[in-house]
């Protein structure tokens, strides 16, 4: 059931991240962001962040980081730019933080291969991994699975599971990298200490290319299990043996676990959630030739104050009369509320 609606974005909504304490961010096409209160329905803060879509919002303690198509990772205290950086945006991949503290990004170099930055509290950066291959990696392993193809494309999407980061293609392969940190060493003699920090490491803990040749547009994690989505018309769940799922509509644009079910979007504005079906529905429209849905652009699942820190946030929560809301971006620039039963 639809319980609110958010209209200030003049373009189609890029990302939408629920914070802790019951706010929401949201961010357009255009580079706007915008933080809601949804206990008033209206904006606290807007700024232009960026030039270009934003592709990723992520909390980082008490900052922001934003990234964009214009090129730039921005670290954001509130609207204040506190730090940027240039990164590769000639995909529309986004960028993903491993153990609140190393960023994940496409390479500068290769828009097929990755970078790892490690964030520094003032803040700034250290990068600490160039333009990792993980199709060198497999071609070196496995070389049988990808036998005749000379790359997977370039990155759609990435996730972090636990240890791993998966690497969702253009080809329509999954990869999937653990990552380890490894702890520094310490050297001491008679004058001096000395600290020795050693190399990021990256080995191949999966690989799956059953989607192929749909590019990879959608991941979400089940637990701790992979979900992904492509271009095609199904939704694959990674256990041994994957599980896949055949739907009706193609182009999985957002995945969503809610519960003990699995809520899926798609590009053509549907949204599937067990036996109900969302439409929404260009309102400006009548003839019956020329009936339409508004296309999802964003979709994610901002927890209701049960799942949140009730401690932290008690005074905001006694006031919220919304649980779970599955929020829906639109192009059109609305964020639709929805309560999922």
């Amino acid at each position: 059931m639809r319980v609110l609606a958010l209209r200030a974005h003049k373009a189609p909504i890029s990302y939408i991240l629920p914070l802790p304490d019951g706010n929401v961010i949201t961010s357009d096409q255009s580079g706007t962001v915008i933080k809601w209160s949804l206990q008033i329905k209206r904006p606290i803060l807007t700024w232009t962040a960026h030039t270009d879509s934003i592709l990723t919002i992520l909390q980082w303690g008490q900052y922001i980081i934003t990234h964009s198509r214009d090129s730039t990772v921005k670290i954001w205290l509130e609207d204040k730019l506190k730090y940027e950086f240039p990164v590769n945006a000639l995909n529309f991949s986004n960028v993903v933080l491993f153990q609140d503290r190393y960023l994940i990004t496409p390479a500068t170099t290769d828009s097929n291969n990755i970078d790892i930055y490690k964030l520094n509290d003032d803040p700034s950066i250290t990068r600490e991994v160039t333009n990792f291959s993980p199709y060198d990696l497999i071609h070196k392993l496995k070389f049988d699975d990808i036998e005749g193809r000379k790359d997977f494309g370039i990155i759609m999407k990435m996730l972090i599971i636990g240890n791993v980061v998966y690497i969702g293609y253009e080809s329509g392969d999954i990869v999937g990298l653990e990552i380890t940190i490894p702890q520094p060493s310490i050297t001491q003699d008679a004058t001096s200490t000395l600290l020795i920090n050693r190399d990021i490491k990256l080995t191949l803990y999966y690989h799956n290319s059953f989607h192929v040749p749909n590019p990879i547009i959608s991941m979400a994690a089940l637990d701790n299990t992979l979900a992904s989505g492509s271009t095609g018309k199904k939704v694959l769940i990674h256990t041994d043996p994957v599980k896949v799922c055949k739907l009706t509509n193609s182009g999985v644009q957002s995945i969503v676990p809610y519960k003990e079910s699995t809520i899926v979007g798609f590009w053509n504005g549907v949204i599937e959630s067990g036996n109900e079906t969302i439409e929404r529905a260009l309102p400006h429209l009548d003839a019956e030739d020329m009936k339409t849905i508004v296309k999802l652009t964003y979709m994610c699942m901002r927890p209701g104050p049960a799942s949140r820190d009730v401690v932290k946030y008690s005074t905001s929560i006694k006031r919220e009369k919304y649980g779970d809301l599955l929020l829906a971006g639109y192009e059109d620039g609305t964020i639709v509320g929805y309560t999922v039963e």
